[in-house]
């Protein structure tokens, strides 16, 4: 089978038929949902508010780039168990709402921290908001294996570039009016800190089970199951990774491709602190740098969407690729008398913030059989655990070096990403 045929493949995956009523149903709430829990994150942004507020708790660079490690190394590292977790079972939307659960439930207790110990004791509000975040990202990522499964089963293969499409721009847009809100909550002086992140995180909480809720109201179609007699421990389970890499030279260039544009996430934490403390811009922009993120993400969406379903998801993951490097390129021609660039890198962050896992992950579901899909994602999620190194190697440069240094680097790695995205097409 060539790479073109791969991009075009229309793997069944026990999806429901497009006209059926309940597709119908499944596609709105995945689109919904997925759209709630985006824009809640947008209120505790990664790139923009988080890092503000660890600063602002006392946190150093080293620290600040420490938390683009615990978000990578959460996300990925449980994808394996969770995909043996899930491996022969016809149905797991249980599984996928626990997990779930345990991730966000904690988030509750972050503007209640902030409140209490921000001014009083900021060392031990920062331990804890960075530990409910751990808490979220590892448990994110468990679940994500069963999402992704959940999502395969219900969309047909022909549409999902469009599928990802309209949930990008459904987020984007929702996320842009939540950068309004956040814009608006850091500059009113009737929020004053630590008032005005805790609202922030309330907010996250607040989307999050908005989300929870959407995941509760889906109709899980069935998958092909098997007798619990039959399915592999977890030692034989584990033991089928090399086997599937070594047959699928497509899925380990996507696989490198993707760690080597995670190499340009090295400076996303650090675009928002350059702008404010080198190029002198003002604290409640973090809301403008939201808007003009998500702005980019609603722009692209369903531009992605389309490459990918018609000209093929090599083709998407090459266009996106030069995007990644676009973004670090234009943060270094940013200077204090042309700050208004900043908000040109945080479009390009925007369209490629969502814009790299829709993409990846749709090339990895028309790579692999629905017998290997679980296995698939789980291996590609944690092959990305190299990448959580990425935000401590930011965090270190930055404070030896400058925020330059890091974009220099950022752009490197992200040159290293295109060319590596240009063999994937031909892998087989």
């Amino acid at each position: 089978m060539t790479s073109v045929q791969f991009d075009r493949a229309d793997d069944d995956g026990g999806s429901a038929p497009a006209g059926n009523a309940s597709y119908r149903r499944n596609f709105g709430l995945l689109v919904g949902e997925a759209g709630i829990f985006m824009a809640g994150l947008a209120f505790f942004d990664s790139a923009t508010v988080y890092p503000l507020l660890l600063a602002r708790l006392g946190a150093s660079d080293a620290l600040i780039g420490a938390s683009r490690f615990v978000q990578v190394l959460g996300f990925t590292l449980p994808a394996l168990f969770a995909a043996h977790r899930i491996h022969g079972r016809a149905t797991h939307k249980g599984f996928l709402l626990k997990t779930c659960a345990v991730a966000r439930v904690g988030l509750f207790t972050i503007p209640i921290a902030l409140l209490l110990l921000a001014r009083e004791s900021p060392t031990t509000a920062l331990a804890w908001v960075f530990g409910m975040t751990t808490v979220f990202w590892v448990m994110d990522g468990a679940c994500a294996v069963s999402w992704f499964d959940i999502v395969a089963k219900t969309i047909p293969a022909r549409i999902r570039g469009r599928f990802f499409g309209a949930m990008q721009a459904t987020a984007g847009a929702l996320a842009i009016c939540a950068g309004l809100l956040v814009h608006q909550i850091l500059r009113s002086p009737q929020l004053p800190y630590p008032a005005n992140f805790a609202l922030l995180s309330m907010l996250w909480f607040v989307g999050a089970m908005g989300s929870q809720l959407g995941l509760w109201l889906i109709e899980e179609p069935h998958g092909q199951g098997l007798p619990s007699d039959e399915r592999w421990g977890l030692r034989a389970y584990l033991g089928q990774t090399i086997p599937l890499l070594n047959r699928s030279p497509r899925l380990r260039a996507l696989i490198l491709t993707r760690v080597l544009l995670d190499g340009a996430g090295l400076a996303a934490p650090f675009y928002v602190l350059f702008a404010q403390r080198d190029l002198g811009v003002s604290l409640h922009m973090a809301g403008i740098y939201t808007i003009a993120q998500n702005a980019g993400r609603v722009a692209t969406g369903p531009v992605w969407g389309w490459v990918s379903d018609r000209a093929g998801s090599s083709a998407a993951v090459t266009a996106i690729s030069i995007c990644v490097l676009a973004t670090p390129l234009a943060a270094l021609a940013a200077t204090g008398a042309t700050p208004w660039v900043l908000v040109i890198v945080f479009v390009l962050m925007g369209a490629v913030m969502d814009g790299v896992w829709m993409v990846m992950s749709t090339a990895i579901l028309a790579t692999v059989d629905s017998a290997d899909r679980p296995l698939a994602v789980g291996v590609a999620s944690v092959c990305q655990t190299p990448s959580a190194l990425y935000g401590p190697l930011g965090g270190l440069l930055a404070g030896l070096t400058s925020y330059r240094v890091v974009f220099g680097t950022a752009a490197a790695m992200a040159l290293a990403g295109v060319v590596m995205s240009l063999r994937i097409r031909r892998a087989v």
